[in-house]
């Protein structure tokens, strides 16, 4: 477990050089919420689960992963939020973040800094040219 410790700090200095804190703070010992974006860019929110019993979970946009090569991803859609009465669905941190919490998201499970590295710059070539669509994921 302390390598994984370890790593989740080594992904926690990486996403604090990325980006900002955003404004829902982060939330304790469970999860960092960060803005990123190029300087004049669309800010893109991404929130990191840091906690000891989670895998070190890296949750945004869902069209993200159409610029993420091999970097395990899963994609949760919104339409299953709120099933059950009185429940979210995700993780409650995601829940105070406008743009990620009714959004259709990516939930990376990257396994190395390089794959951190290639999620962050996929983040901010989007930030840069948010239009842009080309897809490097083959379709599920």
């Amino acid at each position: 477990m302390s390598l994984d410790i370890n790593f989740k700090k080594q992904v926690e200095r990486l996403l604090d050089q990325a980006g900002r804190e955003h404004r829902s703070k982060h939330q304790g010992v469970y999860a960092n919420r960060y803005v990123i974006q190029v300087t004049g860019g669309v800010p893109f929110d991404l929130m990191f689960e840091k906690g000891a019993k989670t895998p070190p979970n890296i949750w945004c946009l869902a069209k993200v992963a159409e610029h993420v090569e091999d970097v395990e991803c899963e994609i949760d859609r919104a339409d299953r939020l709120r099933q059950v009465p009185g429940q979210y669905g995700r993780h409650s941190a995601l829940e105070h973040m406008p743009q990620l919490a009714n959004a259709d998201l990516a939930k990376f499970v990257p396994k190395t800094l390089t794959d951190v590295r290639a999620i962050i710059d996929a983040i901010k070539a989007l930030s840069e040219n948010p239009e842009t669509s080309t897809s490097v994921r083959a379709p599920s």
